[in-house]
């Protein structure tokens, strides 16, 4: 009886599924992970500049599936970019397996010194 108990909180899957589809490309997100980090981790060359949210480099089209955004979007994103549904990998945490369009043409922002 407490097997069952102790089995329902207990999550199965320790990890998701992430499909960059114009890279052809799957990766196994770990639960908690950032997909930036995992997409790293397994070799793909993401566009990526300050990884803490505040660049948006690493701005990628969420197709499918949901996430969890660690930050607010919109401070870095646009309005229209946010309907077309472009998220922040360094941001982004997988709530089920998902697929995404990343822009390779991402231009890096350059940051002038003070």
């Amino acid at each position: 009886m407490f097997e069952n108990v102790l089995n329902f909180f207990i999550k199965k899957d320790k990890h998701f599924v992430a499909n960059v589809v114009n890279a052809n490309k799957t990766l196994k997100v770990r639960r908690g992970e950032k997909l930036l980090t995992a997409a790293l981790e397994n070799g793909i060359k993401w566009p990526h500049y300050c990884r803490v949210g505040s660049c948006g480099t690493c701005r990628c089209k969420l197709l499918e599936g949901k996430i969890r955004p660690l930050t607010d979007f919109g401070y870095v994103l646009g309005a229209e970019q946010l309907k077309e549904g472009y998220i922040l990998a360094c941001q982004s945490i997988l709530k089920s397996e998902i697929k995404v369009e990343l822009n390779f043409k991402q231009k890096r922002i350059r940051r002038t010194k003070i």
